[in-house]
């Protein structure tokens, strides 16, 4: 567990109790117009792009989304510019989908803790925090880049609505991408005095591996690191089936030991999606990429697909289906 785990714990276990319950997000209210005000008026900057704020380009943020189960309380708000905002929204549906999140629960409870940690640490310890979940930053500064909004994250922001004083960082960490990288694995720190912050970049078990797959070229289908229960649970009811059946059916069938096992309905796509594996990912492309040695797959004509385990049995689908 890595100290921002610790750090954020109640905000993690909110999270795990509304998903867990299945919880229905509520549209949340904007920071009193006083605390607005008043972090226009002393001259507030953007936490994520410096831009200063006006009363034109800049709204309320909830810090822990409402749609992860989040309050609606001053403490879980900030103000930022409108552009950061909208593109921290999008960088959850980008990363964890659409919601509602729980539908996906428990196999993307890593990715909303990772998504959640992003949200907490780059509002309290800086932009530059965020390094420390490269996958979700990533994603941001993609959003970014691709809207022509310039990263400039400034050494001081007014921080969450129930806190009037500013959050002071004296080091901010401006280096490149892969320095920061370096310094991340090698545990190099910023040092800090009593009036500055300093920003603790906390390796993480893959991070690194992470860091190197997102920089790449996206020539290809990008391979994650799933963890170990993704293979154990579609492997398992498949080796229920004796003999050939319809993908669809499976799907069907799939859904039903989800249930036996406790978990929510869903089809295997989107089992698949709650790992992180994209929509747009054909079955055929999943064998390929997480179940080559598992799995093997046929066509005949246009429209069949026969797939079939090393083990036992052969599965029947339409490629339409999931094509």
């Amino acid at each position: 567990m890595s100290n921002y785990e610790i750090e954020y714990a109640s905000i993690l276990e909110t999270a795990f109790n509304f998903l867990f319950r299945k919880g229905k997000s509520v549209n949340g209210s904007p920071l009193n117009q006083a605390r607005h005000e008043f972090v226009i008026s002393g001259g507030g900057c953007c936490l994520h792009c410096g831009k200063k704020l006006t009363r034109n380009n800049s709204n309320t943020e909830h810090i822990h989304d409402r749609a992860l189960g989040g309050p609606n309380a001053s403490s879980n708000k900030i103000i930022m510019c409108t552009s950061c905002n909208l593109a921290r929204n999008a960088t959850m549906q980008q990363y964890l989908g659409v919601p509602s999140y729980w539908r996906g629960f428990p196999g993307n409870w890593d990715r909303v803790k990772k998504y959640l940690l992003w949200n907490a640490v780059t509002v309290d310890k800086g932009h530059q925090a965020g390094i420390n979940y490269p996958e979700v930053h990533a994603i941001f500064e993609s959003i970014n880049i691709d809207n022509n909004n310039t990263l400039s994250p400034p050494d001081k922001w007014y921080g969450r609505g129930n806190q009037s004083n500013l959050i002071i960082n004296m080091h901010n960490n401006r280096n490149g991408f892969w320095i920061r990288v370096f310094d991340k694995i090698f545990g190099y720190e910023s040092s800090s005095n009593n009036n500055s912050m300093e920003v603790k970049p906390i390796a993480e078990e893959g991070d690194f591996q992470n860091e190197k797959k997102i920089a790449k070229v996206q020539n290809k289908r990008e391979i994650l690191e799933l963890k170990q229960d993704f293979y154990q649970h579609i492997l398992t009811a498949l080796s229920y089936i004796e003999g050939e059946i319809k993908l669809a059916t499976f799907s069907n069938r799939f859904q039903d030991y989800l249930v036996e096992k406790g978990f929510s309905r869903q089809s295997l796509k989107q089992f698949a999606h709650s790992y992180g594996i994209p929509k747009r990912r054909t079955f055929i492309e999943i064998i390929h990429d997480y179940f080559p040695e598992d799995i093997q797959y046929r066509r005949e004509g246009e429209t069949m697909v026969y797939i079939w385990t090393n083990n036992r049995g052969v599965f029947e689908g339409l490629a339409d289906e999931d094509e």
